[in-house]
């Protein structure tokens, strides 16, 4: 059985702030590497993760699988 998790790349991260401010229950901004964070990964995957994805400038967000 696999579950998926959210990732952010902290070498492709901009800290632009992007993806807290569309959903600030899963990322936030690392206070000491100003970088995004996964803050609590979800239970699932909703739409706002889909959106801070597609809007993150550099990439830098994705989803993988665990097993």
């Amino acid at each position: 059985m696999s579950n998926k998790k959210v990732v952010v790349d902290q070498d492709k991260c901009i800290g632009c702030n992007t993806c807290p401010l569309i959903d600030p229950e899963t990322f936030e901004l690392d206070q000491e590497t100003y970088k995004a964070k996964v803050k609590k990964q979800p239970d699932t995957i909703t739409e706002t993760i889909d959106m801070s994805i597609s809007s993150c400038p550099v990439g830098a967000i994705s989803i993988v699988e665990e097993e």
